[in-house]
């Protein structure tokens, strides 16, 4: 086929899939399926005597440098549809601080964002965790079904009825999170409740953002303060606003229903701009975002 023409066809008797050849040295096939695909594939052409690469090793010939090409290894693996514009203008953003080019790493001496911001990017690629916690029967398990559209937890009456985290890969206005819906905090909790509850504080302390939820006739009791991490961020959000106005003694950050869908849009914007604020999506410095996947393509430039 013509150089850069895609063609699709039978990929080696393994699979059926678009192939692109970029020179007469090198191709890209695209197939379907997952690694034995992969690892299939590989196997026949390095038996016709082909220089392939690992399973599951990508390479982008296309790439005009190579912060491009790690740009478009990270893209591949970007779970939030907010990073997609960030990372194609990256390649751009590197050339024209001078940090482009073949053969050299884009210098860590350029005016590039720091750890911090790097780390609160990397939230892009790498789905962060938020945890909604707070007393039994205050409608935790409705607001994470709300948000994801369809029945992820058991909603009842009954006190206690999620008795393990339920979780839910949510895409909340653009950004990607993993969401857990944990055991309700029991007082005086003893046997399965004392362990679930045990459970709802380890996800906790693993969080990125915690929801302490209550509704207008229960507060969120003062013992969740102090197994928060001292970097988490937190949310106070009362629940079941349809029912009347929340009697806390400290006034709650968000008041929503998600039986009638009230303030829900607001406490989307709430977790979304908490966790990646729009200041650090709207900054044109360049962003070193192949630290954000910890090597997975490639580490650090060479």
């Amino acid at each position: 086929s013509a150089v850069g023409r895609p063609v699709l066809g039978d990929l080696l008797g393994v699979d059926r899939g678009l192939v692109v050849r970029w020179d007469d040295r090198a191709a890209d096939l695209f197939c379907h399926g997952g690694p034995a695909v992969l690892r299939g594939i590989c196997g026949q052409l390095e038996a016709l005597g082909s220089v392939a690469g690992d399973a599951g090793e990508v390479a982008y010939p296309e790439a005009r440098d190579r912060v491009e090409e790690m740009m478009l290894g990270v893209l591949a693996r970007a779970a939030s549809p907010l990073a997609v514009d960030l990372l194609l203008d990256q390649p751009r953003r590197w050339r024209e601080a001078g940090g482009g080019g073949k053969e050299t790493e884009p210098s860590l001496a350029l005016r590039a964002r720091g750890e911090a911001d790097g780390a609160v990017l990397s939230r892009l690629i790498d789905p962060p965790l938020v945890v909604a916690v707070g007393p039994a029967n205050v409608g935790k398990s409705t607001l994470l079904n709300r948000l994801a559209g369809r029945s992820v937890s058991i909603v009842a009456d009954a006190a206690g009825t999620t008795r393990d985290h339920v979780g839910a890969t949510l895409d909340l206005g653009g950004l990607v999170v993993r969401y857990l819906d944990t055991p309700g905090l029991l007082a005086g909790a003893t046997g399965v409740d004392a362990e679930a509850i045990g459970v709802a504080f380890e996800a906790m302390e693993a969080a990125d953002l915690v929801l302490i939820c209550g509704d207008p006739s229960a507060e969120p009791g003062p013992g969740i303060w102090d197994r928060l991490a001292p970097a988490c961020g937190v949310v106070r959000v009362c629940l079941r606003r349809d029912l009347g106005e929340p009697g806390w003694r400290a006034v709650p950050d968000l008041e929503v229903s998600a039986a009638t869908g009230e303030g829900m849009d607001g406490l989307v914007r709430t977790v979304r701009d908490g966790l990646v604020p729009p200041s650090a999506l709207a900054d044109d410095r360049p962003w070193r975002f192949w630290e954000a996947v910890g090597g997975a393509h490639g580490g650090a430039l060479p």
